[in-house]
């Protein structure tokens, strides 16, 4: 074949391709035929965004994605529906559904922002070690990015310490804190027993590490048998 039919054959094919791809995006995305009214789609984002922001407190933002402005969906007769899925760390998935005149089903991506101010570390702390005011200081954070919570009064953690090591710079939350030890495996502790009005006492050993209203096993240094009790106050087990 001549290098001129492959040339014309060649240019035929591409402009074949343009027409193609020039009537697919002529098409609507989804839906809505020529003479029907479109959903705006500031109104799906609205709502979206408010079936979020009704489980959040009022110091959160929420920001749906922006949309392919292509999108064209059958106007719907009232407020479309909102269902807030799983939210997971910042973001999460709204379903938006319209049941009529003509049913459709959208998922818009949301985001959360949330800054409040939370208790950082000032330097790395080791596992054990009492929580003090001086490794502790207040900076704004986005807790949407805190996924195990966090902590913003000082006060609360008073009489804790961490059950971790925990780096400098990062945000202490609820599960990185836990009572301080009074007890220890392996020390000698009262026990102290109660009923009908009568108190006995005796000599125990811990097997357990606990912070007061911890519960602990001891065994009792004279009858040798383990009971379990609990701790409420340095040194002392009460059944």
């Amino acid at each position: 074949m001549p290098a001129s039919g492959m040339s014309n054959h060649s240019r035929r094919r591409r402009a074949l391709a343009a027409s193609v791809l020039a009537a697919l995006y002529a098409l609507p995305i989804a839906g809505a035929r020529a003479d029907e009214a479109i959903e705006p789609l500031a109104r799906i984002r609205d709502v979206a965004e408010a079936a979020v922001k009704k489980n959040l407190p009022a110091s959160a933002e929420v920001s749906a994605d922006a949309m392919d402005p292509r999108l064209r969906l059958p106007a719907c007769a009232a407020v479309p529906v909102a269902e807030p899925g799983a939210t997971r760390g910042a973001s999460t998935s709204v379903t938006v559904r319209c049941p009529a005149p003509q049913a459709w089903t959208l998922y818009v991506p949301v985001r959360v922002r949330d800054l409040r101010p939370v208790l950082v570390l000032t330097r790395a702390v080791r596992r054990g070690e009492r929580v003090d005011a001086s490794v502790l200081h207040s900076e704004t954070r986005d807790v949407a990015q805190l996924p195990f919570g966090f902590v913003s009064d000082a006060a609360t953690l008073v009489g804790s310490e961490f059950s971790r090591p925990i780096g400098a710079g990062q945000a202490v939350s609820p599960a990185d804190v836990e009572a301080e030890r009074c007890v220890r495996r392996g020390d000698l502790v009262t026990l102290i027993g109660r009923a009908a009005g009568i108190e006995v006492r005796a000599e125990g050993k811990a097997m357990a590490d606990g912070g007061k209203g911890s519960r602990i096993r001891v065994q009792n240094s004279s009858s040798r048998r383990i009971v379990e009790g609990t701790i409420t106050a340095p040194g002392v087990v009460e059944l």
